[in-house]
């Protein structure tokens, strides 16, 4: 939309006083006032030639450059032939994650749909914040880019069509200075077909199912929705998640109902769910012998003021390595249990909140303070549903937990149709 009335302002206001803002202000006004009365057709000229305000080395050189949603863009775009100057010029468009890509090349491009058996021109859905229209097509295209086989792309596909939903609220995650990711979590049958990795290492590198998904989903990310590194994508340190955060859950070692079926689908179903998550917090329990020695440290990792869940409320996710797992497991504890206790002892310590995070706390969820004016802490979770259950990893006393960005809920998509 280059003729959209669009005024850039400095990034961010946040840091500023009042006096600050109010200068902020009087030197955007006579710029609005230029948008508001101008010609339209002299906007749109002006809008393709502006330069999108950058730092460092953000290679992009306009908003409209290189955007393959826009529409009228072509579908084939011609390319030199050697790998290494496809990947220079993916890179210089912002095409990347930064590593190298597979050429997207028609052959490929043909293989991978004649192999998944999907048609390229269904249309799954805009993904924000640019609202590019997420069809199979280029979501193939972006999966080939990533290193995808051809039995990948309906996970990625199915991951496409969950992250799209309203209560995902992609638009924030994608926008956001927070350094969230989006996890994507397989079950089900299809996991162990496709070899995801779910025992050890399975949220780092090593498998390349995980990689592959995992990265596809961030092109997706950045390609389909423009949440373009320093442009849109406003993440103020990011995270090494955002390149490619994909694992199956661990369902042989896992003591209770697996996370699908949980929440609805049978255990028969490939599923995949998506999570607004920061990256994962390790938690190392290696002395306690006991369901609360475990749970006890999981809390004290998961109560933190400084993840969002903190004044946003929302989710947290714990993956129990599998020996954490069966310590709570066999005292008779379920999943309801485990929430519970996090509900009751996951709280944040009065002396590490500060005052005015004190007085947001009690303006936000006054329902998590305790004590009148916070004296006694915060409690992290208020309701079971803040509190995500999986299973994944393999032998040792480590699990994770992955505070949300808050106000974000998973959903979880079942594979194919």
């Amino acid at each position: 939309m280059p003729g959209l009335a669009l005024t850039i302002l400095p990034h961010p206001v946040a840091k500023l006083d009042p006096r600050q803002i109010a200068e902020f202000a009087e030197r955007a006004f006579p710029d609005v006032v230029h948008l508001l009365e101008a010609d339209a057709t002299a906007l749109a000229e002006e809008g393709k030639a502006r330069d999108v305000p950058r730092k460092n080395r953000l290679r992009y050189n306009s908003l409209f450059e290189g955007n393959f949603n826009s529409p009228g863009a072509p579908t084939i775009l011609k390319s030199p032939d050697s790998w290494d100057a496809i990947n220079r010029l993916f890179y210089q468009r912002g095409w990347t994650d930064g590593l190298p890509i597979v050429p997207p090349t028609q052959e490929r491009y043909e293989r991978m749909l004649k192999e998944s058996g999907l048609d390229p021109d269904e249309e799954i859905g805009k993904v924000e914040p640019r609202l590019g229209m997420a069809t199979v097509g280029k979501i193939a295209a972006n999966a080939i880019m990533a290193g995808c086989e051809p039995t990948h792309l309906p996970v990625v596909v199915a991951a496409t069509r969950a992250m799209i939903q309203p209560q995902f609220n992609l638009k924030a995650l994608q926008c956001t200075t927070h350094p969230v990711s989006v996890l994507t979590l397989v079950n089900g049958p299809l996991a162990h077909d496709l070899d995801i990795n779910a025992t050890y290492n399975c949220m780092g590198q090593g498998v390349l199912a995980n990689a592959v998904i995992g990265r596809a989903v961030r092109l997706v990310l950045t390609n389909i929705g423009g949440a373009a590194p320093g442009v849109l994508d406003r993440s103020t340190q990011g995270s090494p998640a955002k390149y490619a955060l994909c694992f199956a859950e661990n369902e042989a070692e896992c003591p209770w109902a697996p996370f699908h079926v949980e929440r609805g689908f049978a255990a028969t179903d490939s599923t995949v769910t998506v999570c607004g998550v920061e990256g994962p917090h390790n938690v190392n329990e290696h002395f306690g012998s006991t369901a609360e020695d475990i749970l006890l440290t999981i809390a004290g990792v998961i109560a933190t003021p400084g993840s969002n869940n903190s004044y946003l409320g929302g989710e947290n996710l714990i993956v129990f390595g599998p020996e954490h797992a069966h310590i709570v497991a066999r005292e008779g504890l379920t999943k309801d249990d485990v929430r519970q206790f996090m509900i009751e002892r996951a709280i944040i310590p009065a002396h590490h909140i500060g005052p005015g995070q004190r007085k947001t706390y009690r303006e936000r969820l006054p329902d998590r303070v305790v004590g009148a004016h916070g004296e006694g802490g915060m409690h992290i979770a208020a309701t079971k549903a803040d509190i995500l259950i999986a299973v994944a990893g393999g032998a040792g006393r480590h699990s994770a937990v992955l505070p949300s960005f808050g106000t974000t809920r998973a959903v979880t998509v079942k594979i194919g149709k």
